[in-house]
């Protein structure tokens, strides 16, 4: 797999900025322009341009994969038009925190014990498998684990069962690792594909190669 590191909005923690899947990648209005094009090549995708909620923490507020990106109502008009423009806009009735709480891949999706249960059946509907848990000693799932059609990688303080689990759900293999060196909720420091994956500039060589085989599903 291709793979980068780089800093967002001078911030190594670049997944907490984007969302993305294997064409498409939302991305903060205030990114950096060699951020942007690291982010295209690396991940052979369109970036787009958004804010979510006035803010540019893309990721806390929403999620995607092929076919939908799921967002909460709190969104303005405005920002949720501008996805549609680029794709299916999953919109549900809920003042949480979606991003956070969710990842997802075109079968299926880990979804936190603390999501209200409407997020769930919601995500039902669109044909997706849910599985309901948490992920070590964190209900932010959204944070805990990356997601792609490929594989998953997941924090290192994930159990055996929490990663067969989602591995059975998912019908992906994966791995456990840290990124940034050490930072064990690794969704806030990685945005991959099935092509490749951005990592935050304080990503450790040790930690780019467990990345790189977990997502490979190897």
């Amino acid at each position: 797999m291709d793979a980068a590191r780089i800093k967002i909005n001078g911030s190594s923690y670049v997944g907490l900025f984007g969302i993305t899947n294997d064409k498409l990648c939302f991305v903060p209005e205030s990114i950096e322009d060699r951020a942007l094009k690291t982010i295209e090549q690396t991940l052979d995708v369109k970036a787009v341009k958004i804010s979510l909620y006035d803010s540019a923490l893309i990721s806390v507020f929403a999620k995607m994969n092929n076919t939908i990106c799921v967002v909460p109502q709190i969104l303005n008009s405005k920002e949720i038009e501008k996805i549609e423009r680029e794709m299916k806009v999953k919109i549900i009735k809920t003042e949480q925190a979606i991003g956070n709480l969710i990842e997802l891949n075109d079968t299926g999706a880990i979804v936190s014990k603390t999501a209200a249960k409407n997020i769930v059946e919601e995500l039902k509907k669109e044909k997706l498998e849910v599985l309901q848990m948490n992920i070590g000693k964190t209900d932010a799932v959204g944070s805990a684990i990356v997601i792609t059609n490929k594989g998953f990688v997941a924090g290192n303080e994930t159990s055996e069962e929490e990663a067969k689990q989602i591995s059975e759900t998912l019908k992906i293999t994966g791995g456990i690792s840290t990124a940034n060196t050490g930072d064990s909720l690794i969704r806030n420091s990685v945005i991959a594909n099935t092509k490749g994956f951005i990592a935050g500039e304080n990503t450790t060589g040790f930690e780019l190669n467990r990345i790189d085989e977990a997502l490979d599903g190897k």
